[in-house]
């Protein structure tokens, strides 16, 4: 479903403003932060929807019937236009605790229509000339990173875990152009469903001695048959009683280049916001 400009900046601000209120609830309604611990050998359990706003890179090699060279495209979505062109998208984390050890999971889905598609000049065999070509390009990204970790080093609120785990993605680039003659054609796609093992660490640190402001943090590297990925997050947090709102920058990259994956490679870098309800 194709939703409007105006239902996208909708559903935008009503997720936005959400997060914002679960920060501005009043102090009366929390608890201590404090009496939370996590290694108190029961189970902790965290959900967190957030909002992420990247800056998208992704390139692409396309093979459209009638251009044996292929296309190159390169797609720079910025903050303005992941909000024009934002047909859909939808992040939640979650995790599981009990004592030193620990499962996470972690869900981006992502949709965007009608990108500047930077497409280079294409030459046709036995032509003279650059083709004509008016271009833009659709993006579709499902990625999805699971993990289990242990607790090596902990003290008052802070804390490091080391983790291993997998990380799917499947991301489509599709191209849709115009050739000389008004030809329209919308079958040059470029996609990739992979698995990665990935390693890292994960934690936080304590900014303050009542343990409520704190300093989350994430590292991920990983490698599939054909392939390199890594992730990374920093940022600030308050913690309430109910939960925890963080403000982070983070990044998210996909290496294919001269792999023999149509030269695919995908980067989102951004702010996110969030809001973890624990229970």
């Amino acid at each position: 479903m194709v939703l409007t400009r105006g239902i996208r900046k909708q559903i935008v601000g009503v997720l936005l403003s959400a997060l914002s209120l679960s920060a501005v609830l009043p102090a009366g309604a929390q608890e201590n932060a404090d009496t939370v611990n996590l290694f108190d050998g029961r189970w902790h359990f965290s959900l967190t929807p957030y909002a992420w706003t990247p800056t998208i890179y992704t390139s692409a090699t396309f093979s459209p019937r009638g251009l044996t060279d292929g296309v190159s495209a390169d797609l720079h979505s910025t903050i303005g236009d992941y909000f024009s062109k934002l047909s859909f998208a939808f992040f939640l984390a979650t995790e599981a605790r009990k004592s030193e050890w620990s499962v996470f999971a972690d869900y981006i889905y992502l949709k965007l229509a009608e990108q500047d598609s930077g497409v280079k000049p294409v030459f046709r065999p036995g032509g003279t000339g650059a083709i004509p070509f008016d271009a833009s390009m659709d993006l579709k990204a499902d990625i999805l990173t699971l993990g289990g970790g242990y607790t090596v080093w902990r003290q008052g609120a802070s804390y490091l875990d080391v983790f291993v785990g997998t990380r799917y993605l499947h991301i489509t680039n599709s191209l849709d152009f115009g050739l000389p003659g008004g030809v329209r054609q919308r079958d040059a796609s470029a996609s990739m469903n992979k698995w990665d093992v990935i390693g890292g660490i994960r934690g936080q640190f304590a900014l303050s001695e009542d343990g409520r402001w704190f300093m989350p943090y994430y590292l991920d590297l990983g490698a599939g048959s054909n392939n390199t990925t890594w992730q990374a997050l920093v940022g600030a947090g308050y913690r309430y009683g109910w939960g925890d709102v963080t403000l982070s920058v983070r990044n998210l990259s996909y290496d294919f280049t001269g792999r023999g994956d149509s030269g695919l490679d995908a980067r989102f870098t951004g702010f996110a916001l969030g809001a973890t309800f624990k229970f």
